[in-house]
């Protein structure tokens, strides 16, 4: 079957960060966002990925996603999919449910939709990755299978569901010194269904991302260093339901459940340790360059489609041996249609150059949007 190419051709932004109205039209390839820190560049860039994901990358919420000004915000974007063209349209009110378009039709769950169009960015902020608690590794993975199994998703929202509800009765339970054994076992039974489901697609995940992500290590590092992701859960030795019955005493005196798929983590290592802890700065931004784009190569051959790639500020976090690796792939076509941002337009003209890279498109983000 013959990879799909992916490409966003149009976006239009309405309050959307510091956007009160703007279109924008992009090249198939290469498109460069040029313009001053402040501008707006890395908000178009939020907005591609928005478009993709139905939240943002670079805000929590979306309460800091619509412009000062105004109570709602906008995105319209066209699509095409080798010759198919989509159409979507996202829409968010203050008080009011986020309404999701895709070509006409109103979508009543979020899951139906991500993963038609998958994405993947890298910015400076990966670094967190490495450095910062495991919720962020589980972003990661999640987001990853996510964008292939809408499955995936469900459950996942399921399961964070339950475990909301559980820890609302724990804490119940510890603050009104009260115990009902049974309200408990049912929502054990449900987090169990959901956990079994998800650790098996984690593992599986992990399995087959491992071999992607050493031969892209490999690739663009020439060294004998031994990297390894492993994917660390309590679920590895202890049966999801055994192990909340065996933690009943102290999830009712914390008020929380303290074990479960919700507690997973990946463990980064360079040559058997963790890399957070023995690795430089040189060999962390390797490892995570390599990770994002075994990300993007996963994706492309699990859903068989190019996904989008976004860069933000590389060019001041990467040397020139990882941007002009960039720059290969984007000629060699194993990386399909690219968005790059930069305050300096000469630098990323040089770099085109060098690379024979065409078609590609400049464009300027003039002063920050009013």
């Amino acid at each position: 079957m013959a990879v799909k190419s992916l490409k966003i051709r149009e976006i239009t932004l309405t309050n959307f960060k510091n956007y009160q109205f703007h279109a924008f039209s992009f090249d198939e390839q290469l498109n460069c966002l040029v313009g001053k820190n402040g501008t707006g560049k890395t908000n178009l860039l939020d907005s591609i990925y928005y478009s993709c994901f139905t939240k943002s990358y670079t805000s929590s919420s979306d309460s800091y996603v619509t412009h000062l000004d105004s109570d709602f915000f906008r995105l319209e974007s066209d699509f095409s999919l080798d010759s198919e063209n989509h159409k979507v349209e996202i829409k968010n009110q203050k008080q009011s449910k986020k309404e999701i378009w895709l070509d006409k039709s109103k979508l009543e769950k979020r899951t139906t939709y991500i993963g038609k169009f998958p994405c993947v960015i890298i910015t400076p902020d990966d670094n967190q990755l490495l450095l910062a608690g495991s919720d962020i590794r589980r972003k990661f993975m999640d987001a990853t299978i996510a964008q292939s199994s809408s499955a995936y998703l469900q459950q996942l929202m399921e399961y964070n569901r339950i475990l909301l509800q559980r820890n609302a009765v724990l804490k119940s339970f510890y603050e009104s010194r009260t115990f009902n054994k049974s309200l408990l076992v049912v929502y054990n039974e449900q987090l169990v269904q959901f956990g079994n489901s998800l650790f098996e697609d984690r593992k599986s995940f992990i399995e087959q991302f491992m071999p992607i992500f050493k031969e892209i290590y490999k690739q663009i590092f020439d060294g004998n260093e031994l990297i390894d992701i492993r994917y660390s859960s309590d679920l590895w030795q202890h049966d999801f339901a055994t192990l909340l019955e065996s933690t009943e005493y102290q999830n009712r005196n914390s008020g929380r459940t303290t074990k479960g798929l919700h507690t997973d983590d990946l463990i980064f290592e360079l040559n058997g340790h963790p890399i957070r802890k023995v690795g430089s700065q040189g060999q962390q931004k390797t490892f995570l360059f390599a990770l994002k784009l075994a990300q993007y190569e996963w994706l492309k051959q699990k859903k068989q489609i190019q996904p989008i790639l976004l860069l933000d500020d590389i060019f001041d976090k990467l040397d020139n041996t990882r941007v002009n690796k960039i720059f290969e792939l984007i000629k060699s076509e194993k990386i399909g249609q690219t968005f790059i941002t930069d305050t300096d337009e000469n630098r990323i003209l040089q770099i085109i150059n060098k690379n024979s890279i065409h078609p590609y498109k400049i464009i300027t983000i003039g002063e920050l949007q009013k």
